[in-house]
């Protein structure tokens, strides 16, 4: 029998370190009024594989379907989805697409009326430290806007403008805590209706992934599988 590892669709489905939860469902449920005081942007910083970028995509839905919905009045903040898909719009920083011509776009996207119920335009960056000068500098104006969300992702905050740092809330998702991960894929294991391993063991595989996600369900698989191999 596989391991099932499902794709994340609520907050509680990522291994956060708590100060990250905190301000994360502090933005979904309205603790923080977002966007609002200059603060138009979250910023999703961290190493390779720890999620930032699938986190990124569902954002858009966890706030539009918490301002929109009566969702936290049935689920708590950790186990919202969203049912709302509002539209938003994607752009990977790449090279040849990561100058001001990018922020002039999106500047012009921005400046038609929102179809999403909230109101409110959402725009993912990915990769945001790849912007050209120029382009960090026209993106500061455009975070102005209250009618706005941005969604940044990076793996190297020391290289994002620190105007734009300023006017983000800024989400760690670097390694969560060993313990953390732990009860995580014991949950997994659970809902697998496999056998499962010791703590010591599943705590060996995490520590080897350096907070890479992608790199410890990659490695619990891998284990599993030759657990499951019959014997010689």
């Amino acid at each position: 029998m596989a391991l099932v590892i499902e794709k994340p669709s609520s907050p509680d489905d990522f291994v956060l370190m708590p100060h990250t939860r905190t301000k994360l469902e502090a933005v979904i449920d309205g603790t923080v009024s977002f966007p609002a005081n200059g603060v138009s942007t979250l910023l999703l910083y961290g190493t390779f594989g720890t999620g930032k970028t699938t986190m990124a995509y569902l954002l858009p839905g966890w706030i539009d379907t918490a301002k929109t919905t009566d969702a936290l009045q049935t689920v708590g903040v950790g186990k919202i989805t969203d049912t709302q898909n509002p539209y938003y719009d994607f752009h990977s920083c790449a090279q040849g697409q990561n100058g001001a011509n990018l922020i002039s776009t999106i500047q012009q996207r921005c400046s038609l009326v929102s179809l999403n119920a909230s109101n409110l335009h959402f725009v993912i960056l990915d990769e945001v430290d790849n912007l050209t000068a120029a382009a960090h500098a026209s993106l500061k104006a455009v975070m102005n806007y209250t009618h706005v969300v941005f969604i940044l992702t990076t793996n190297n905050l020391n290289k994002v403008d620190k105007g734009i740092i300023n006017r983000s809330i800024l989400l760690d998702m670097n390694a969560a805590p060993t313990t953390a991960w732990v009860k995580k894929i014991v949950d997994i294991y659970s809902q697998s209706n496999l056998p499962t391993p010791s703590a010591n063991a599943i705590a060996g595989i995490v520590n080897a992934g350096y907070g890479s996600a992608r790199t410890i369900f990659t490695d619990i698989e891998i284990a599993e599988a030759k657990r499951q191999q019959p014997k010689k």
